[in-house]
């Protein structure tokens, strides 16, 4: 499947691209998308059955327009008595899928990776601990 963003969705998100921010724009794109399928397992799959064409163009959209709203990878700057902050976010000025969008693409209900560890020499059925070092079964 081919990658299902165009520079048309980053424009109507944004601004009209200069024809050079087009073209750094499309192959922003073209990595974003290589991204997104090294890091969501069976996405183009999902993409053609239980996944959200819109989901994926937002997603991808944000990716790349965190970039092209700052190229520099500006955080600060001062002028005279002026000046701006952006948010780390934006700053960074690199491609990547953040957290909260790789959880927007993961599967719907999906378990996280979070676990719970049992003390040592605690059996694995029902039971409690009679002080710090006692186990009453």
């Amino acid at each position: 499947m081919a990658n299902p963003v165009t520079v048309a969705d980053l424009e109507a998100r944004w601004r009209p691209l200069t024809p050079v921010e087009a073209s750094v724009a499309a192959s922003l794109l073209s990595d974003a998308w290589a991204i997104m399928l090294a890091r969501v397992p069976g996405l183009e799959a999902r993409l053609s059955s239980t996944l959200s064409g819109d989901l994926v163009v937002a997603v991808e959209s944000a990716m790349v327009l965190r970039v092209l709203r700052n190229p520099d990878g500006k955080r600060q700057e001062t002028i005279d008595d002026y000046s701006w902050t952006r948010d780390n976010a934006v700053s960074a000025g690199l491609l990547y899928l953040s957290d909260e969008e790789l959880s927007l693409l993961g599967p719907a209900g999906a378990v996280s990776n979070a676990f719970s560890i049992r003390p040592y020499g605690s059996p694995d059925g029902g039971g409690t601990w009679l002080n710090t070092t006692t186990w009453v079964p």
